[in-house]
């Protein structure tokens, strides 16, 4: 699974399900410089609907309400089926996925402790991922999935010649 997250436009979207991405994520963090609103983020995802999976994407649940996506991902999304639990400690309660990110947002690389690997199932790992070394990372710890953001970016804005570049190294990665 291929997240690119930090969407903001409907034709940055169209180019992700174009180049291949099975997911993407709207922030919906107010602090963040990524944030869009529920109500934009929803007209994006009805664009997509079908094509691609969608994600809201807070530091709570609470933060994701009025998105309507396939998905929630927070801190505390361990509550539901579609919820994607983020963070950097052992996970517990009910969700379909873990996301790995010890940066909490913030692109920071970082050693993934062993333990992850009693998730592989249902990991994805995130932070401080690039075009460059996605596929290491993947062969490394076989993660269900990976998470991009800051990464497919130049100046803070998304790059579509990155996220082809994240996307195909990835699926590479995958293959082996």
């Amino acid at each position: 699974m291929i997240k690119i997250c930090g969407i903001k436009d409907i034709e940055t979207a169209e180019r992700c399900v174009e180049l291949g991405a099975d997911m993407i994520g709207f922030v919906a963090h107010r602090a963040s410089k990524r944030y869009i609103a529920a109500e934009t983020a929803n007209t994006i995802a009805a664009a997509v609907r079908g094509r691609v999976k969608t994600c809201a994407v807070g530091f709570t649940l609470a933060e994701c309400e009025g998105y309507d996506t396939d998905f929630v991902q927070a801190h505390d999304a361990n509550r539901g089926a579609k919820h994607i639990l983020s963070g950097h400690e052992k996970p517990s309660g009910e969700f379909s996925y873990f996301l790995f990110d010890k940066s909490s947002g913030r692109g920071e690389t970082c050693e993934y402790p062993q333990w992850v690997a009693d998730y592989r199932d249902r990991l994805i790992l995130a932070g401080g991922l690039t075009p460059e070394n996605v596929g290491e990372m993947i062969c490394r710890h076989r993660p269900l999935g990976v998470d991009v953001s800051s990464g497919v970016e130049t100046d803070g804005v998304k790059d579509i010649s990155k996220i082809a570049e994240f996307i195909k190294n990835a699926k590479e990665a995958y293959k082996e």
